[in-house]
């Protein structure tokens, strides 16, 4: 397992520049493996202040490319396969470990087409807004799958919002609950920019 402080989601890229020994360790015994390793996020600890605590949902990565330096560390890009859930940690010896399940989806109650318009539709005002007051240089050009599951992950990975809310929509069990998810803080992050607009007129 390897706890961080960013949530991974299905089908987005992982960069990892690997360092410390016990994270070299459990790249050896990937690779040797099936180059897969766990992903959780620290929702308090060493990187985000006091007494490390993990979430129980995270992602199933898998290691795509790597490449080792004379030093021992290693640059990895890896990618989210599917998520995964923790039922028991075990000792953090030699690195991070845990027994983990399958997190499979329920089906969504509603259109999942239409949820997905809305939130792609959120996310385009938010950009909108966001170039207008000069917050960003310039709308990216974005595509999507044909899969609306696949479709949802990537939103989920693009859309320029907080952890805490990436592990929200990670840690939904329907695309339905994530694309609501989605579509609510990508419209309180829109009127939050209209309101500090308003304030510094």
């Amino acid at each position: 397992m390897f706890p961080l402080g960013s949530v991974l989601v299905p089908d987005a890229p992982l960069p990892l520049h690997i360092f410390e020994p016990r994270y070299q360790q459990l790249l050896n015994e990937s690779l040797e493996d099936d180059r897969t390793f766990g992903v959780v996020l620290i929702s308090r600890g060493w990187e985000v202040g006091g007494g490390e605590a993990r979430t129980d949902i995270g992602t199933l990565a898998h290691i795509d490319e790597y490449n080792r330096f004379d030093d021992g560390r290693a640059a990895v890009v890896s990618t989210g396969r599917s998520r995964i859930e923790v039922v028991e940690w075990l000792p953090d010896d030699p690195y991070p470990r845990a027994m983990v399940i399958d997190r499979s989806d329920e089906p969504s109650q509603g259109d999942e087409s239409a949820a997905f318009t809305t939130a792609i539709a959120s996310l385009d005002a938010l950009l909108h807004t966001a170039r207008r007051l000069d917050r960003i240089e310039a709308i990216p050009e974005l595509s999507w799958p044909d899969d609306l599951g696949e479709a949802t992950w990537r939103l989920a990975g693009l859309a320029p919002i907080a952890v805490i809310d990436r592990q929200r929509v990670l840690e939904a069990d329907t695309i339905n609950d994530r694309l609501a998810i989605l579509d609510q803080t990508l419209r309180a992050m829109r009127e939050d920019l209209e309101l500090m607009e308003q304030l510094d007129n």
